[in-house]
């Protein structure tokens, strides 16, 4: 379902509309409701986990002698990383492809670094990858990363979730009718059927971790 679909289908199951909702720009009254409940079902639901289907990988180039890089300006990802995967991070070169060394900032060693091939990373407070030397040529950087909530706005936004989890958002939704309306019955129904599709999500959806062998830089 896309983002109307959703809309339309809170309002005539929840009896707020029998008309449902033609678009979800420009409304007022109980669709304006709806079409906000529904992206921010949405937007509740992503945050709940580190979703595979917020996943996404991409790479950059050092520059010589440029320790930080920002994710925004340096790396322009799109759509926008929200936080790093830090096992993933490998650099390579004509030798071959290495992995980092994660290092968190509380124990990042701030001090002045000399040239040479980064071997390992930190994640700076302001979400910028920091290496543990100044890299003394172009080296390719790969990472994987999750990225921002999608965000709902055109009647044919398609969720990025599989469409067997649509009806999530949906009682997400549900539950936020019944919170206003004052109807426990409603909700209950709605929050057990909610799980019922989370704990399908958690099984399909969520990354499988693994403890592979993984050749360092």
């Amino acid at each position: 379902m896309n983002y109307l679909a959703l809309c339309d289908k809170l309002l005539k199951e929840t009896g707020l509309s029998d008309q449902g909702v033609s678009s979800v720009v420009g409304q007022s009254g109980l669709n304006k409701k709806a079409v906000d409940w529904v992206n921010r079902a949405w937007t509740e639901i992503q945050n709940l986990n580190d979703w595979d289907f917020l996943w996404n990988t991409s790479y950059f180039s050092t520059v010589i002698g440029q320790q930080n890089y920002d994710p925004v300006d340096n790396l322009a990802l799109s759509p926008t990383l929200y936080k790093w995967i830090n096992s993933s991070v490998r650099i390579t070169q004509s030798s071959g492809t290495g992995y980092l060394t994660y290092v968190p900032w509380a124990t990042w060693v701030r001090t002045t670094f000399s040239s040479g091939k980064p071997t390992s990373f930190t994640i700076r407070p302001d979400n910028l990858i920091s290496f543990n030397t100044l890299p003394d040529e172009i080296y390719t950087i790969y990472f994987d990363y999750y990225r921002t909530p999608q965000q709902l706005s055109t009647n044919t936004d398609e969720l990025l979730l599989a469409e067997q989890f649509h009806d999530a958002v949906l009682y997400k939704a549900i539950l936020y009718v019944a919170a206003e309306q004052d109807a426990p019955e409603l909700y209950q129904d709605a929050q057990a059927q909610l799980n019922i599709r989370l704990s399908a999500m958690g099984t399909s959806v969520l990354p499988t971790i693994t403890l592979a062998e993984r050749p360092v830089a």
